[in-house]
């Protein structure tokens, strides 16, 4: 039998909520390399609130996700990387033995037609919907979701398909907003109705990931994306939802070094303030709702 929420993109569920809501998720990825231990840093985000924990499931370091699973109170977001099915499957299995509560996959690679995405994401879906996982698409560069066009044209062939939303991927490959604003908004459309998780990341048109503040016109523009795909969510959202959001901050490449080796600013003070927009964009979201 099937998971109701299967193959919706409410499939993040808290039983006893009596309205939808915000939820915070730690990444794994992104708490490596940083000046505090990772179980240090879960610690931390037990305490302000957190509690969801996104990781890839990657043979290597399974034991060590189990572990800390164990050890702190936070719902599995499963993590996977796969060109085919082949290569999905395991993945799938890893999170279900692991009792992950959704799978965030980056599927296929930047070769593929529309149509050939669109049935490489349906035979995905038919085999996490077989295992009762709630899947999700990552919008992420080198894969099917390689940039916004591609993307909303796979969501076209395939509007089932569900959303994990990294904006920062498709404001690099466009190089800002692909020389026309109004044409990118409207590309996004489809990727907003259909987000069920928002990675948190602010890019500049170069760079993946640089701080919120540099340039601001940057931060805005994520920001209300994050908004308006909150809003839809929220629109006809279950009492018990939740809509996660995950501040992303990856180690180097992604993070820029200076010469001396250290990092050009600190992920985790950064993290702070990506929340804080986070909430706000929530706020905003909700009060544009109820004022509707």
């Amino acid at each position: 039998m099937l998971v109701e929420s299967t193959n919706s993109k409410y499939c993040f569920r808290q039983p006893g909520r009596t309205a939808p809501a915000l939820a915070l998720s730690q990444s794994y990825w992104a708490l490596t390399q940083r000046e505090i231990p990772i179980s240090d840093s879960l610690e931390t985000a037990c305490k302000e609130g957190y509690e969801y924990f996104e990781a890839g499931l990657s043979e290597d370091r399974l034991s060590e996700i189990e572990a800390l699973l164990k050890r702190f109170p936070l719902k599995l977001i499963a993590q996977g990387w796969a060109n085919t099915i082949a290569e999905t499957i395991p993945f799938m299995r890893r999170a279900v033995s692991l009792g992950a509560v959704a799978f965030n996959l980056h599927l296929g690679h930047a070769f593929l037609s529309a149509a050939e995405a669109a049935a490489l994401a349906a035979e995905a879906q038919a085999h996490a919907s077989a295992l009762g996982l709630p899947l999700l698409l990552e919008t992420h560069r080198g894969r099917m979701t390689q940039d916004l066009f591609r993307t909303s044209e796979l969501v076209r062939h395939n509007p089932s398909i569900n959303i994990t939303l990294d904006v920062s991927h498709y404001i690099v490959a466009s190089e800002s907003l692909g020389g026309d604003e109004a044409l990118f908004r409207k590309h996004m459309e489809p990727l907003l109705e259909r987000t069920g998780l928002i990675h948190g990341r602010i890019s500049n048109g170069q760079s993946a990931q640089v701080l919120a503040e540099a340039p601001l016109a940057f931060t805005e523009v994520t920001q209300s994306f994050w908004r308006e795909a909150m809003q839809l969510w929220s629109r006809n959202a279950p009492s018990d939802a939740v809509l996660v959001f995950t501040p992303e901050l990856g180690p180097p490449p992604y993070a820029y070094l200076l010469r001396d080796g250290a990092e050009t600013f600190s992920r985790t003070n950064e993290t702070h303030t990506l929340v804080e927009l986070a909430r706000q964009a929530w706020a905003q979201a909700m009060a544009t709702e109820q004022s509707i």
